[in-house]
């Protein structure tokens, strides 16, 4: 009788593999509810991130500008999510002979490169500098147009989700929302 009581019990404490998949069912439901809301904020954190480093490379084009008396230049290319830094040669003055400006962060190269790294997943997806897609800086920080004009609208960058940098023309402010 001992025997059978032993079994009884042992039988009651145990779990069947229906109960087994069943909670795995439900862990797997509650991930997802939970794991795919995180995936579109990681997304928008990116974006944010890109987007400050867009109007912290912008400024640091003006400084350098306004430092040096050198005129500084950043080129955004959409199609490759990417954008360079220029600066003028002090011994041949002009747009035609800029030399690459090196980030003090990732020295020495002058390309930021968006989709990659800890940047993944974020584009560039509007670039209107008064239909252009660069901007000049002066040794007064003031902003011009690729073509040699000052900037007569707000400039705007706009990455993934909206994120986006504008650049007021004459003061040269730059915001990033």
């Amino acid at each position: 009788m001992r025997r059978g009581q032993d079994a009884a019990s042992s039988m009651a404490t145990a779990f069947t593999l229906i109960e087994l998949v069943a909670v795995i069912a439900i862990l797997g439901v509650l991930a997802l509810a939970v794991g795919g809301p995180m995936l579109s904020t990681l997304t928008e954190l990116r974006a944010r991130t890109a987007a400050g480093r867009i109007a912290s490379d912008l400024r640091y084009a003006q400084r350098t500008a306004i430092a040096s008396g050198l005129r500084t230049w950043v080129q955004f290319d959409a199609g490759a999510d990417e954008y360079h830094l220029y600066i003028e040669d002090a011994d041949q003055p002009g747009k035609a002979n800029r030399q690459p400006l090196a980030l003090a962060h990732d020295a020495p190269t002058n390309t930021v490169e968006l989709n990659t790294g800890a940047l993944q997943h974020v584009r560039l997806t509007v670039v209107n500098i008064d239909g252009t897609d660069e901007v000049e800086f002066d040794s007064f920080g003031s902003p011009y147009h690729a073509g040699g004009l000052p900037l007569a609208q707000i400039a705007s960058v706009q990455v993934t989700t909206g994120a986006t940098v504008r650049l007021h023309p004459v003061s040269g402010f730059v915001e990033r929302e």
